[in-house]
């Protein structure tokens, strides 16, 4: 049995090691925290800054335009009609605004890092 799940498809099987499976995921929070300055001082880190809130504006833009055509669907419907928009509309609530404030707080590290890097380096203080 070892062999036929060892070789599945060709592939080795990854051997586990005392307990501690050596997964190819990095840590969420090794991820988040930037360890590296920007490349390029300031203007290095700002593509950063703009893909997360980039995306956080389209979520927005989504949510916003789900909501109100669910809203537009308010009147015409009866009573179990408008709960099911209003249940519509939590569900959008719940699904996507998680992931956009997500892609703000990303922005907001981002901006973070380099208005400490532009501390660290003396950039945009005023210092000659």
């Amino acid at each position: 049995m070892r062999s036929v799940v060892r070789g599945v498809a060709g592939l080795p099987y990854p051997a586990v090691q005392s307990g501690l499976v050596q997964s190819g995921w990095a840590d969420g929070d090794a991820v988040a925290k930037p360890t590296e300055a920007p490349a390029r001082g300031l203007l290095g880190g700002l593509p950063a800054v703009v893909g997360p809130l980039l995306g956080a504006s389209v979520l927005g833009a989504l949510i916003l335009h789900l909501m109100a055509s669910l809203v537009a669907q308010l009147p015409a419907a009866d009573a179990l009609g408008a709960l099911s928009v209003m249940v519509g509309m939590a569900v959008v609530l719940v699904t996507l605004l998680p992931f956009a404030l997500l892609s703000f707080r990303r922005a907001q590290r981002a901006w973070a890092a380099i208005q400490g890097f532009g501390r660290e380096t003396g950039q945009g203080t005023g210092r000659p």
